[in-house]
């Protein structure tokens, strides 16, 4: 074998050998970045670190005490798709986050700020704040993270709701699918797509959702359509019946909603039908109503009810509320169809959430 020969080979053997520790380095520093982020009370299972995409399997993250499930989030896999020349730059772009066959579980408390992966936001943001700083001591500016699209995949969702009862009021929500993006944060305020769907679980029957829309953070502008069918009454009776939800026992409902935001001026226009409403023994009234004159009038319309209504109002009003004002439109609805009397329905159904744009703009940012 000739000199040249023999210098060309080692070269080549010195440049495999730098790829080949500079590829180990580099999974290195993602799967120990990847844990950094889990937490203390996050895992996965196996991280593989590939020259397209990173994958987790069986990735589970806890919850602090006063969350209401175990875990806030388990997923058998989740890949992520990078650009990884982003990783150099100032600002990490990723083409894609895929979660598939999921458990995930979302808080809103009674201040109505949708709660979501409470230990990895609060792990992620204690670390910032202990090690975003220059050497000077002063605050580091974080890099700007954008993800082009956000997959859920075969997945279940149960949202606690503890601005209807306490301990918070199940809301589940299974084969639920939905595609988010895109994402920015710090929040750009651009459009940010929605589309989900998936099937509400009630005790008598398992109803469909779907969700179409966009919402532009931060300004909260937002314009979405959330179509519900045959959903088990029982289950939304809470947000119907706010001060006694457990009279509604039966029945299913029909929704077509479109809600839009603009400037912090919310507007809302739907269409509900009633079917099949069965009623609990008591004495508790029906939708804030009578319960003979409910009684007496769903029988001449042969159990089914159907009306239009509309909200409107500030986010920054206190006094408005987007729950209590749907409840109050579906007794004014439910009333006037069936010419029952709703004096003294105006005396107000309870607390609620502070409105649509808040609760969307919790659960994107950050």
């Amino acid at each position: 074998m000739s000199k040249p020969v023999k210098i060309t080979l080692l070269t080549l053997v010195i440049v495999a050998a730098l790829v080949a520790l500079g590829a180990a380095l580099a999974t290195h520093m993602v799967v120990g970045r990847i844990n950094a982020l889990l937490g203390d009370q996050g895992s996965a299972e196996k991280i593989h670190v590939g020259l397209a995409e990173i994958v987790l399997e069986n990735v589970e993250i806890g919850a602090p005490p006063d969350w209401p499930a175990r875990q806030s989030l388990r997923a058998a896999r989740v890949v992520v798709i990078p650009q990884w020349r982003s990783l150099l730059s100032d600002e990490i772009s990723l083409e894609r986050i895929t979660v598939s066959d999921y458990y995930l579980t979302l808080l809103r408390p009674r201040n109505g700020a949708i709660r979501y992966l409470p230990t990895l936001r609060e792990n992620r943001d204690g670390q910032s704040s202990a090690t975003d700083k220059d050497d000077d001591g002063t605050p580091r500016r974080r890099r700007a993270v954008n993800i082009d699209k956000l997959e859920l995949r075969n997945g279940h969702l149960d949202f606690y709701d503890a601005t209807v009862a306490t301990p918070p009021y199940r809301v589940p929500l299974e084969e639920l699918n939905a595609d988010i993006g895109p994402i920015h944060q710090p929040a750009a305020d651009q459009h940010t797509q929605l589309h989900a769907q998936g099937q509400m679980v009630g005790k008598n029957r398992r109803g469909k959702m779907e969700l179409e829309g966009w919402v532009a953070l931060p300004s909260h502008d937002a314009d979405i359509q959330l179509r519900l069918r045959s959903v088990d009454v029982a289950l939304v009776a809470p947000y119907l019946q706010r001060r006694s939800p457990a009279a509604l026992a039966g029945g299913q409902m029909d929704l077509d909603m479109r809600t839009q935001v603009q400037k912090d001026q919310l507007r809302a226009q739907g269409h509900i039908t009633l079917t099949d409403l069965k009623f609990a023994d008591g004495d508790a009234p029906l939708l804030a109503l009578p319960r003979k004159a409910v009684l007496a009038a769903m029988e001449d319309h042969k159990g089914k009810v159907t009306f239009d209504f509309s909200i409107s109002g500030n986010l920054h009003d206190p006094k408005f509320s987007m729950d209590e004002s749907l409840a109050m439109r579906v007794t004014a609805g439910f009333a006037k169809v069936l010419g029952v009397s709703v004096e003294g329905v105006a005396g107000g159904v309870g607390d609620a959430v502070k409105g649509l744009g808040d609760a969307l703009d919790s659960l994107l940012r950050k």
